[in-house]
């Protein structure tokens, strides 16, 4: 019975030659569940090397299992000699006293007696035995059936286990996921893997094609395989999604299926575009054309989607509006109770706004959004007070600042539509928001074409739609671009609100921001002293990035903001200006390692105990969404923290180590070690990671060497971000300054998408 490990990742420093050796695990000194890394102490029975300290990857592991480990000798600088294996053998007790304690761990209630009373009866050959005549154990006294029942189908799922492993780890395949196979596909497991190993990217999460290719080719696929076409097919296509588009020309899907499937592979377009033909029978993927004749291949769930969301659309547009009273008189109104008399184009908005059953509202930073969203709900509010009021933005903390704007409540979308990870959404066509009524979202250039087609869905007809936004901003990290689509549509009635009032009161980030966003390079000036909201630290060299940011941070700390009121921004994750070595530079200023202070180790990443950390990817079970921040209030297991009492998800059955964060408003949520993959330090971020949220500091690095990031509306939302202070570390040169080349790169790489045209079309 063997589970060949994985290569490990530990390189030799000393000798490679490899050898095997033969051990028993004496105790387990580390092992992380999420990747199945361990370190471990064998004995070899070698009285005159005694334990020996082993590393690697298992799945699983007990204290007294004996095994095969074939590896080779290293010298940790940190820890000292150390056995590095990469294959390893699990080997089925042959003593009395190891087959009672390996029966002993299979089943409820099955302790070392009754474990004594199977080898008493069935010998010690008993394993064999059971697996070859399961009814074998009726025979032994005082066994249930249950356990009976117990017994049996753990010896099988070691048994499946076992081979699983030995088929798929040796290319760096986690050993955990023949676990997660087995979870799946059951005693089917190996069948499944054997007939077709691109299923698993199908099938389960967090399993894609490269996972499943390095399976396959463990398994022998050919390279050419049609499986591994059509799964490279839909890979390419499930990647341009996240990339923002929502098809791909068929030129581009091949050229990337060939450079996904390598060098080596013979495959060539007519086998690219029969793998396609076979997908389309398997309705997963379409091919459609557009306007003017050209060729689309979708994913079929983001064919649908696009065209859902395009026909709910004109659904609400066909509805008729008949406001109640005279409009000008209730724009008076709500002069009246705001205490300000509103611009020309602010009473546009708000009588567009009670005139249509879907309109748009979009401008940028200062240009008086909120003031006419407070304008509508006093209107709406006197002409239909019977009616129901929804407010909604696309993260927690969008929708947290628009409940203080309007001093009403504000939910996420997906709060607003009743999400529950394993049945969607509550709220849908079949059951929509209660009606009549009036809904407003806020930040909805942020709302991708996925969550649009699904809050689109939950809209009865007979609600009044409002959408808030800025076009000039980053579109969705999501597929599609909605806000710009619906606007350049000229479908949707539309009000565009220009002029800045936060810069006619003085405010140089409005200024700037607004000289951005028409081209015009805004005067970088260090030192500002009549208008000090703005500043600029110039880099000749993007080595100097690090300290000028770290110079800024402790600056701000001097000045007493706390680590919610500031945000580092970068357009890129590596690199000397990138957030991983800014977030290790602040982390270490801020919140260094000290004897006691507890700390988790994840990948690249160590988290510490008052590290601010951000969330990267939607958790529906824990309430946390992709963008929410927080700060890290305790490290330890589940049971044993401080924090468990008052955890939102304390009873989750992880016994486990793992992170507690606090959110805004939010008890502490506990991420156990499988799930702290979603969290990452977030002193330093990216600027499409800040959308949706606002900070009263923001210091912003922009150099060259980021030249692929930048771009007008990049710098344009980063620069947005700040209420109060903004500090731009500049790098400039005899080339000029990066900001300069930001400003004037207005390329918006091109997003495929087709729903302008199908609005077109429809209306």
């Amino acid at each position: 019975m063997g589970y060949p490990a994985r290569k490990s990742k530990t390189k030799a420093k000393t000798n490679t030659e490899h050898e095997i050796i033969h051990g028993t695990i004496q105790r387990v000194r580390f092992h992380n569940q999420a990747n199945g890394y361990c370190v471990i102490s064998i004995d070899t029975g070698n009285e005159s090397t005694g334990l020996i300290t082993a590393v690697g990857y298992m799945p699983s592991i007990r204290e007294g299992d004996e095994f095969n480990f074939k590896g080779y000798w290293t010298n940790n600088p940190k820890y000292g000699k150390q056995f590095v294996f990469e294959e390893y053998e699990l080997l089925l007790p042959q003593s009395r006293q190891g087959i009672i304690r390996y029966l002993s761990t299979l089943a409820y209630g099955v302790g070392k007696v009754k474990a004594a009373k199977i080898v008493d009866v069935l010998g010690e050959d008993c394993i064999t035995k059971l697996k070859e005549n399961p009814e074998a154990l009726n025979s032994v006294p005082d066994i249930t059936l249950e356990q009976a029942e117990e017994i049996i189908t753990k010896l099988n799922e070691n048994t499946v286990l076992a081979e699983l492993s030995s088929m798929i780890c040796r290319q760096g395949v986690s050993p955990g996921l023949a676990a997660r196979i087995y979870n799946q596909y059951g005693p089917e497991s190996i069948d499944v893997v054997k007939n077709n190993p691109y299923v698993l990217s199908d099938d389960m999460y967090r399993v894609g094609f490269i996972t499943a290719d390095r399976i396959a080719q463990a398994m022998g696929v050919d390279p050419d395989s049609p499986y591994r076409v059509e799964a490279a097919l839909e890979f390419i296509l499930k990647n341009a999604t996240k990339e923002g588009h929502c098809y791909l020309p068929p030129q581009e899907l091949i050229i990337a299926v060939k450079k996904v499937l390598g060098k080596g592979c013979a495959v060539g377009v007519d086998e690219i575009k029969a793998a396609n033909r076979g997908l389309v029978r398997k309705e997963k993927t379409v091919f459609d054309t557009d306007a003017a004749g050209k060729g689309c291949i979708y994913l079929k769930s983001m064919y649908d989607t696009e065209i859902k969301l395009a026909e709910r659309v004109r659904e609400l547009l066909e509805q008729k509006v008949e406001v109640k009273g005279d409009i000008d008189k209730m724009v008076e109104l709500a002069q009246k109770v705001i205490g300000m008399e509103y611009a020309p184009e602010q009473k546009e908005a708000i009588k567009t706004v009670l005139s249509n059953p879907l309109s748009i509202i979009s401008g940028g930073p200062g240009t008086g959004k909120s003031t006419v969203t407070n304008g509508i709900l006093i209107n709406y509010q006197e002409l239909y007070p019977d009616n129901y009021i929804y407010l909604a933005a696309p993260t927690g903390r969008a929708a947290k600042r628009m409940a203080e704007v309007t001093g009403q409540e504000a939910k996420t979308i997906h709060r607003l539509l009743e999400y529950h990870p394993e049945i969607g959404f509550r709220v849908n066509k079949m059951n929509p928001l209660n009606g009549p009524g009036l809904l407003i979202v806020d930040e909805f250039s942020m709302t991708d074409i996925e969550l649009s087609a699904n809050l689109f869905d939950g809209i009865p007809n007979n609600m009044q739609v409002v959408l808030v936004g800025d076009v000039d901003q980053l579109p969705s990290v999501g597929p599609g671009n909605v806000l710009r689509d619906l606007i350049e549509s000229g479908v949707v009635p539309s009000v565009r609100l220009k002029y800045n009032y936060r810069q006619a009161n003085g405010s140089k980030i409005a200024e700037y921001a607004n000289t951005i966003n028409m081209g015009i390079v805004p005067p970088l000036a260090s030192n500002n002293l009549e208008n000090n909201d703005v500043e600029s630290i110039f880099i000749d060299d993007v080595s100097e990035v690090a300290q000028k940011v770290l110079n800024e941070v402790q600056k701000a700390l001097d000045n007493g903001y706390g680590l919610m009121d500031f945000q580092v921004l970068t357009p890129i994750h590596r690199g000397p200006a990138g957030v991983g070595v800014l977030n290790e530079a602040i982390q270490n200023l801020i919140n260094p390692a000290a004897p006691g202070k507890k700390e988790y180790k994840q990948f690249k990443e160590v988290f510490r105990v008052g590290d601010k950390v951000m969330v990267v990817k939607n958790d529906y079970n824990k309430g946390v969404f992709n963008g929410d921040i927080g700060i890290v209030s305790d490290i330890g297991n589940s049971r044993d923290s401080k924090d468990n009492r008052d955890s939102k998800n304390n009873d989750d059955g992880n016994d486990g180590p793992g992170v507690y964060v606090k959110f805004e408003s939010s008890r502490p949520v506990f991420f156990p070690a499988e799930d702290t993959g979603i969290l990452t330090l977030a002193y330093a971020g990216t600027v499409h990671k800040s959308q949706g949220n606002e900070f009263p500091l923001v210091i912003v690095v922009c150099v060259r060497s980021h030249y692929i990031m930048l771009q007008r509306n990049l710098l344009y939302t980063a620069i947005t971000r700040a209420k109060e202070k903004l500090v731009l570390v500049c790098q400039e040169d005899v080339k000029g300054s990066a900001v300069e080349v930001a400003v004037k790169n207005d390329k918006i790489k091109e997003r495929f998408s087709r729903l302008k045209e199908r609005l077109c079309k429809l209306l």
